[in-house]
């Protein structure tokens, strides 16, 4: 099983911003008998505020 993903936190309380949280390049796989089957692929979210 392979995760990948960085994580990266932009806001603070007193700050205004555009995003809270962005999480960028998540890939997923998971081991099967017939070899590693991809899930998600260079995912990327970005949270907004509030």
């Amino acid at each position: 099983m392979t995760t990948m993903a960085t994580i990266t936190t932009l806001a603070k309380a007193d700050e205004s911003v555009e995003h809270a949280a962005r999480i960028e390049h998540v890939s997923k796989s998971f081991a099967t008998p017939g070899g590693q089957q991809l899930v998600l692929d260079d995912i990327s979210l970005d949270v907004a505020p509030g």
